[in-house]
């Protein structure tokens, strides 16, 4: 009788893991490949329009108070979440950052020791690109995905407060929020992985992570060919 329990747990153990899409030998090669581009940020989250006597205490306290992630795509740029550099976050984190509910946030955002520049957003898609200083790598072969199956396999890179961390995951299907068309996905996630790039097995931009729902347990992910479409706006009429 034990032999038999034993066989049968481990035959369900075996259907267990090849009905979960992985990446297997490629997820090593194709980490290598965009793990380089992933950096972390650095957020002042401060109080808009605040007082004198504010200010002073919040230059006072030095250093960040929060932390996202972001990816090269093109030299000295980085894309990331909008709400990252917009300051908005919600209630839950204000309180947590010691602001009350009510209070208007503003962001300051760092990368490589240096303020970065916000230079194109596109509010709607929750998505930012930003100049950054010092050296940077840009991808040369970045491709976006326009579609994607049910239950296909994605890689987030992330580097919240400097750690690189790596998250697979499964494509969940369509999600609106705010009236607004995103994509889900079964993907772990944490404080810090706003921005952070989502890929598909061949190294193919999925989107760029957005938020999370707790209550239906999803990655909300901002679709690829927005980004795109970000990108190809800003390089067709870039600042001076």
């Amino acid at each position: 009788m034990n032999a038999r329990r034993r066989f049968v747990t481990f035959l369900v153990q075996v259907l267990i893991l090849t009905a979960i899409p992985c990446f297997g030998k490629n997820s090593s090669d194709l980490i290598k490949q965009r793990e380089g581009h992933t950096i972390s940020l650095e957020l002042e989250i401060t109080k808009k329009n605040s007082n004198a006597l504010q200010r002073f205490m919040a230059f006072m306290n030095l250093g960040p108070n929060g932390y996202a992630t972001g990816f090269v795509v093109g030299e000295h740029l980085v894309m990331t979440a909008y709400h990252v550099v917009s300051g908005n976050i919600d209630d839950s984190k204000k309180v947590a950052l010691g602001f009350s509910r009510r209070d208007e946030l503003q962001a300051r955002v760092y990368a490589n020791g240096c303020q970065a520049k916000v230079v194109k957003v596109d509010e709607a898609a929750d998505l930012a690109l930003l100049e950054i200083c010092g050296s940077s790598k840009p991808l040369t072969s970045l491709t976006f995905q326009s579609s994607l199956s049910k239950d296909e396999a994605l890689l987030l890179i992330a580097r919240p407060h400097g750690d690189r961390i790596i998250s697979e995951g499964t494509f969940s299907g369509p999600y609106s929020m705010n009236g607004l068309d995103y994509w889900s996905g079964r993907i772990t996630a944490r404080d810090g992985f706003s921005g952070s790039p989502v890929y598909n097995n061949k190294g193919e931009l999925v989107g760029v992570f957005s938020g999370y729902d707790w209550s239906r347990k999803l990655a909300v992910i901002s679709p690829g060919m927005r980004a795109q479409k970000l990108l190809d706006e800003y390089f067709a009429n870039p600042r001076p």
